[in-house]
């Protein structure tokens, strides 16, 4: 059986720094005198080749930072480039200090995540989230929340720098990996509307939509007053979704007069508005407040007559003449 042939296409075709060496030799040589006339002989692209010879021209800074320089790719010094280029060479180099990732070496993946800014945006992230790495790991990753971390705490340690890596890892759809990050990423005012259970692909991906459509201003606005299920019983997604569409907002006039009263058998309540399909979309909340409000009105008797002999029977309080002052 033949040797595979990996090994070298990986040292001599894919790293930089070999690729770099060997061309050098063999221009020394007298083997080629341009990049064009050694592409054959290499067996590599133009593009390759020419990542290979820019390597050299990276900040040494960034550099220092690999574990193994012979890894560097063309894809790597590639993506350094343009980074340097799109945000600056002081912003790189400044991320690379916030990082503290200077004086240790790191896996290709984790300079990536580094120079690009995505590990350090992967950290806040996880300090937002309040969780010790071990419980991201075991939570199952059905809601987007756990998605996130999960994606959040490998960019952190260099497991993936990309949704694809990420995806092809945990075996989930990159869509979801990038919805769950981008809902993720909604302000607080925002997602804690919603219980955390309550917050959905579904739901958080309707917010996406909003947020595309109206602006992320306009969204926090409608978000400012509106009743988080946290701090009122009943409210369901639903109800929060159509409020956040301005669904609802219709002339007052149409609820100023709405009766309660008993209807036909025992176990009848009639609620009568001019508008009964709006209110039968907050009837779990309608139910929850009647609850509440009951709650304060029925007492056991035992409890009741318990309460009586140890604080005793409290006296009505006798009402005093028109101006007369005690």
């Amino acid at each position: 059986m033949s040797r595979s042939k990996r090994p070298y296409r990986l040292i001599s075709r894919r790293s930089c720094l070999r690729l770099a060496q060997l061309y050098r030799e063999g221009l020394a040589e007298g083997k080629w005198t341009t990049q064009l006339g050694a592409l054959n002989a290499l067996g590599v692209s133009q593009g390759d080749l020419s990542m290979a010879m820019q390597l050299h021209e990276l900040p040494e800074k960034i550099v220092d930072l690999f574990e193994d320089n012979i890894d560097i790719s063309s894809h790597t010094v590639r993506v350094i480039r343009y980074t340097i280029r799109r945000d600056g060479l002081r912003t790189v180099l400044g991320r690379i200090e916030r990082s503290g990732a200077s004086g240790t070496k790191h896996s290709k993946r984790t300079v990536l995540s580094i120079v690009k800014g995505q590990a350090l945006e992967s950290k806040k992230m996880l300090r937002w989230s309040g969780q010790d790495p071990e419980k991201i790991v075991s939570r199952t990753l059905d809601l987007p929340k756990n998605i996130s971390d999960r994606y959040h705490l490998g960019v952190t340690q260099g497991e993936w720098n990309s949704f694809s890596a990420c995806a092809k890892a945990l075996s989930i759809s990159r869509r979801n990996i990038s919805d769950a990050v981008a809902i993720r990423a909604l302000p607080d005012s925002i997602r804690h509307l919603f219980h955390e259970e309550a917050l959905t692909f579904s739901v958080g991906r309707k917010l996406l939509a909003l947020k595309r459509e109206v602006g992320l201003d306009e969204l926090l606005l409608r978000a400012r007053f509106k009743d988080s299920m946290y701090g009122v019983g009943g409210r369901t997604a639903d109800n929060i979704l159509s409020e956040l569409n301005d669904e609802d907002i219709r002339p007052a006039s149409s609820f100023r007069r709405i009766r309660i009263k008993k209807g036909r058998g025992p176990n009848r309540l009639v609620v009568e508005c001019k508008d009964p399909g709006l209110v039968l979309k907050y009837h779990r909340e309608i139910e929850q407040a009647i609850s509440k409000v009951l709650k304060k009105r029925v007492r056991d008797v035992e409890y009741v007559e318990l309460m009586r002999k140890i604080f005793g029977t409290p006296r009505p309080v006798m009402a005093r003449p028109n101006g007369l002052r005690g």
